[in-house]
């Protein structure tokens, strides 16, 4: 129904749509999601022909086999309303302020309707949308942003065009008007075959709307798929960012959000650049195209790493301790910049799982790999961006008689000669929250209380500026506060820095509030994975 090739938009002041190419099938409807400014709105209006002279447009929009930018004014004219409309976000600017609504749907309701049938179509269209007739009288001056919105709705979709874009559609309406908003577009859809581009930034309206999601970042269609898919298995990162960021689609998790803050400026590479958290240098200056992922033909994603990857991936893993057997064939993976807790009772073998991952301890059987490749254990505790180890007990885990100094920077010292550690110990220190002047560097361990330990612990490991960080129960000995502070300390790190996390612990209500997903041990050959909605079955 809808043919988009190559369209790019450039505005003068630098932000630009670059080259987006995509169809929209007939009676399909289509979710644009992204963050505030990542172009979602310039895209809907350019995919009708409504962007104003301030932007370059240039590439195809066929809209049922016409292209909309090499027919006449007059023309296009002609086809607006009838084959194709638009419906903006709430604004009382869009409506004049002189005429009423009866006259304002009257003018374009005459364009199909007979003058002695379009009161009562009118009539028909507003208890659809839960308003009273007697607002036909008034003028937009007299009504709330939430009526503003349903007449401007039922402007855009009462002649029953082909094809309609839908700007934020609910967003300034209650639960109840929005369902009313919702069925309308459903029955619209389903009466008369209309094909819709919702552009929204509500994931919870696109999961219930759409059949494919499109997902829109610094100008650029970054992932196309089936929305219940999406939504379940994100593969690029930005589209995970967005996920983890609902409140609505993760009621038992702590929100964070994207880091970073907002970034649309790098033209000559990847636009996520600097937010993503498994970039390699060349991506800098590389921009990654939209093509199929061989993980999922279905889905479309522009990545050029080809998505979120693994960074651990741990095969059959089996151990056994005096002919007792402890995991066996346990598989486990950690992608890129996810949390993800280990929980089982006491005993069952989470810390010999977590040892054998971090290298501490050789598997009996099975294999670890880190990104794709076999892991040099001695190569990735001793360099930047590889894997570091928090434990139980700083107590026992940390030489107490040792300053604090030496004991944050001993990971440098011991992997790197001849290195300036003084001033990454500091930001070290910095980033736990811990002071970084020259009495408190030079303070003996043993001085300190469980929680100040258990952030040096961090803070060693922050030091080494690991991809990988495990942790194996990091509160179990700090009262309720600490314990609090310390994983709030351990999130918002991660989430700002982008290392992945294993967390073991058996404080299932502090896992739920984490992690991303969650791993179940339950016997040494059963291990559960719980992600999404499903975190909440375990409480």
């Amino acid at each position: 129904m809808i043919k988009i090739d190559r369209l790019k938009a450039t505005y003068f002041q630098g932000f630009s749509l670059n080259s987006i190419s995509m169809d929209i099938d007939r009676g399909e409807i289509v979710s644009l999601v992204g963050e505030s400014g990542s172009g979602k709105t310039t895209f809907g209006k350019a995919v009708v022909g409504m962007l104003n002279k301030d932007a370059k447009v240039s590439g195809k929009v066929i809209i049922d086999g016409v292209d909309i930018y090499s027919i006449s004014q007059s023309k296009f004219k002609t086809m607006q309303m009838r084959d194709f409309s638009i419906c903006f976000q709430n604004s009382k600017e869009l409506l004049n302020p002189l005429l009423t609504i009866e006259e304002h749907l009257y003018e374009v309701l005459i364009k199909k309707y007979d003058r002695g049938d379009i009161r009562e179509e009118a009539i028909r269209l507003l208890t659809e949308v839960g308003l009273e007739e007697d607002i036909l009288q008034r003028h937009p001056c007299e009504l709330s942003g939430g009526m503003i919105q349903k007449i401007l709705m039922i402007i855009s979709i009462c002649l029953k065009p082909k094809f309609v874009v839908l700007d934020e559609p609910t967003s300034s309406l209650d639960e109840e008007s929005k369902e009313q908003i919702i069925q309308l577009i459903k029955n619209i859809n389903r009466e008369y075959n209309t094909s819709f581009l919702i552009i929204t930034h509500d994931l919870t309206l696109a999961k219930n709307l759409s059949n494919r999601m499109a997902i829109i970042y610094g100008g650029n269609i970054v992932e196309i798929g089936q929305g219940d898919e999406i939504l379940e298995n994100p593969i690029h990162p930005y589209t995970r960012g967005l996920i983890n960021s609902s409140m609505e689609l993760n009621p038992y998790k702590d929100i964070w959000g994207i880091p970073n803050g907002e970034n649309y400026t790098n033209l000559s590479g990847c636009p996520f650049f600097t937010r993503c958290n498994q970039r390699l240098e060349s991506c800098e200056e590389t921009i990654p195209s939209l093509k199929k992922t061989s993980r999922d033909r279905n889905r479309l994603i522009a990545c050029n790493r080809g998505g979120i990857i693994k960074y651990i991936e741990g095969n059959k893993i089996t151990k056994s301790y005096n002919n007792r057997e402890v995991l066996k064939d346990i598989d486990i993976e950690l992608m890129a910049g996810e949390t993800i807790s280990l929980i089982g009772r006491s005993g069952i073998g989470k810390t010999t799982l977590l040892k054998i991952l971090g290298g501490f301890l050789p598997p009996d059987y099975g294999e670890i790999l880190f990104e794709g490749n076999r892991i040099d254990f001695r190569e990735l505790h001793r360099s930047k961006y590889g894997l570091q180890v928090v434990f139980q007990d700083p107590t026992t885990s940390i030489n107490p008689n040792m300053k604090i100094i030496d004991a944050v920077s001993e990971p440098l010292r011991l992997s790197f000669k001849q290195r300036d550690y003084i001033e990454e110990t500091k930001k070290a220190l910095k980033d736990v929250g811990l002071p970084q002047d020259d009495v408190f560097l030079n303070k003996k361990v043993k001085y300190l209380s469980g929680g100040q330990k258990q952030r040096i612990s961090v803070a060693r490991a922050l030091t080494m500026e690991p991809k990988v960080l495990l942790a194996d129960e990091p509160t179990s000995m700090l009262d309720v506060s600490s314990k609090a502070n310390l994983l709030r300390l351990l999130k918002g790190i991660q989430n700002s820095k982008g290392f992945s996390m294993i967390i073991v612990t058996h404080d299932i209500i502090s896992a739920v509030k984490i992690s991303d997903r969650i791993y179940l041990l339950e016997k040494p050959n059963v291990i559960k994975e719980y992600r999404g909605e499903e975190i909440g079955e375990i409480i």
